[in-house]
């Protein structure tokens, strides 16, 4: 099984319904609620897909609802003082894409799932679009690669 971490990017497209985006995403997160995959993503997503959530309109109790039911299929890592001084000390251009890239690492991610690949160039660990990941399991019929 792997150990998935998903990008804020990711998360927002499937809590936020984005059109264009959505599929892939939910197709992906429906691995780990069918125990296939492993999902993490940043503590700090979860902050910032609640107040997108609540910016384009979504109800408070609805925007709790779809946390809660996320929460329940992904782990989120915690940002401390070490992910902060390792992003800070980092290669990576942008701040935010460094927490994400050092939180991926603390939790054992084998591979990142975002939309941008380019925010992770200086990643060591492989990174994949929601569509590259699920044409690849597809391709090796449901087995892990790395």
């Amino acid at each position: 099984m792997n150990k998935l971490f998903l990008d804020t990017n990711v998360v927002i497209d499937f809590l936020c319904e984005r059109e264009g985006f959505y599929l892939p995403a939910t197709r992906l997160i429906a691995k780990g609620y069918q125990k296939k995959e492993e999902l993490f993503c940043s503590s700090l997503t979860f902050a910032t897909a609640s107040y997108l959530m609540e910016r384009t309109g979504i109800p408070n109790d609805v925007v709790f609802y779809k946390l809660s039911n996320f929460l329940k299929v992904c782990k989120p890592t915690t940002v401390d003082c070490n992910i902060i001084e390792e992003a800070l000390t980092s290669s990576f251009i942008d701040f935010e894409d460094a927490l994400q890239y050092y939180s991926a690492r603390s939790c054992g991610a084998n591979i990142i799932i975002t939309r941008n690949k380019s925010d992770f160039m200086a990643s060591e660990l492989p990174v994949l679009t929601p569509n590259e990941y699920l044409d690849k399991k597809l391709a090796k019929n449901e087995n892990d690669f790395s």
